[in-house]
């Protein structure tokens, strides 16, 4: 796979504040579900349903924390291309 010349690093900083905002949206949805089944015992599925999303939730929000350094006018080089190995 070679670079994309068109490849803004902004643009990945962007995308994940995008899935920021949809994780937090399922997780408002979810948390707002009844966990309780009607034969009053817990519904174990959705608990563990909910648990992965907010892991899911924890990890894109820090990686567009990580990321929001890319945001702003860059210009994308590659690491072979700067002496990085």
């Amino acid at each position: 796979m070679k670079p994309d010349p068109k490849f803004n690093p902004g643009d990945v900083f962007y995308s994940l504040g995008d899935l920021c905002e949809l994780m937090g949206a399922i997780y408002d949805v979810l948390h707002e579900m009844d966990y309780v089944r009607p034969d009053g015992s817990r519904n174990a599925e959705l608990d563990r349903v909910a648990a992965l999303q907010r892991i899911a939730k924890s990890q894109v929000e820090m990686l567009a924390a990580a990321t929001a350094v890319f945001d702003g006018p860059n210009e994308w080089v590659c690491a072979k291309d700067v002496g990085v190995k």
